[in-house]
């Protein structure tokens, strides 16, 4: 650790074993009425946030949802308060990333990850931002989380934030290797 101020975190113990944990290392966004144990994620309205009535806008945000068994490396399935659009609308299949929140006919949110369809055609509310999505990647069916709405410039902060904890462990990784005979 020699001779650096501060560091985003240390070594769990005085061994040199582990690092603190991503959780602890990188804060989550604030959140109001966040429950014990409920998980806090990023998110930045997507194309179709306005085709979403005023009470669906706001209770992505102001309400808890949990992780359903239905859930795996294609995309998370959440239950909670089912939200509408103003009108039902048929939508072609277009091109998806890992993060956007669909809704589908059920009002259920579906947020895209790793292994996900590259194309959908339900609406998209929002885009959970990529420095969060491992947070969503480390929760069981039956956890439960909140969403943040969040600017391009959080999220960028956001990100920077993981790139250089990301960066710390690439450097400490390397105190532990031994050099090559």
């Amino acid at each position: 650790m020699g001779g650096r101020a501060h560091e985003p975190f240390v070594f769990r113990d005085s061994a040199g074993i582990g690092a603190t944990p991503a959780a602890k290392a990188v804060p989550a966004a604030p959140c109001d009425n966040l429950a014990e144990g409920e998980t806090v994620v990023r998110a930045i309205p997507a194309a179709e946030f306005e085709s979403f009535d005023e009470a669906s806008q706001k209770a992505l945000c102001q309400t808890p949802w949990k992780v359903t068994a239905r859930s795996n490396r294609q995309g998370y399935a959440l239950s909670g308060t089912p939200l509408r659009r103003n009108a039902l609308l048929e939508m072609r299949s277009h091109a998806i990333v890992p993060g956007v929140i669909q809704v589908p006919p059920s009002g259920q949110p579906l947020i895209q990850l790793a292994e996900a369809n590259s194309a959908g055609g339900y609406p998209k509310i929002g885009v959970v931002i990529e420095a969060d999505l491992w947070r969503i990647g480390q929760l069981p069916p039956g956890a439960t989380l909140r969403f943040v709405w969040c600017s391009l410039a959080e999220a960028r902060a956001a990100e920077k934030a993981t790139d250089a904890y990301l960066a710390t462990l690439r450097r400490l990784g390397g105190y532990c290797r031994k050099a090559a005979a």
